[in-house]
């Protein structure tokens, strides 16, 4: 049974916004983890600079297509005042950036490039940017 009261909407709201930030915290922590192991393992350079340059352009790729994808999802969920597709959308996004990462992980193992630094950059910075936010799930909640 649904409420309209819109105290218990804000509660709702703000419960949810705390899962959001949860998992914001968690991938934004793991590609942290990633670079701390990238800093400290230390790995054979076997320079191959066509595979870094390929895995920079994928990694900036997949950057880019989490906030395209982000913004369709978004809509989505928000036309359809589904939460659970909204939080969905955010995973995806999250995770979409944090292969960038991943991507800078096997760079530094394989190759021993510094542009795994970029990788981990554009990780961080997409996932800084996808920062949740509260209005996008007032959308939601709010029907009518």
């Amino acid at each position: 049974m649904e409420t309209n009261n819109p105290q218990e909407i804000e509660s709702r709201v703000a419960s949810r916004y705390v899962v959001f930030l949860t998992l914001w915290f968690a991938m934004f922590m793991s590609v942290l983890i990633f670079l701390g192991i990238v800093l400290v393992v230390q790995s054979q350079t076997n320079p191959n600079p066509m595979l870094s340059y390929a895995l920079l352009a994928i990694g900036a790729m997949t950057v880019l297509v989490s906030f395209l994808l982000k913004h369709q999802l978004t809509r989505k969920a928000i036309d359809n005042n589904d939460v659970a597709a909204l939080q969905s959308a955010h995973i995806v996004s999250l995770a979409l950036c944090e292969s960038a990462a991943l991507l800078g992980v096997l760079d530094r193992f394989v190759t021993g490039s510094t542009t795994s630094w970029l990788l981990f950059a554009s990780a961080v910075l997409g996932i800084l940017l996808h920062f949740p936010r509260k209005d996008q799930l007032r959308a939601v909640s709010y029907k009518g």
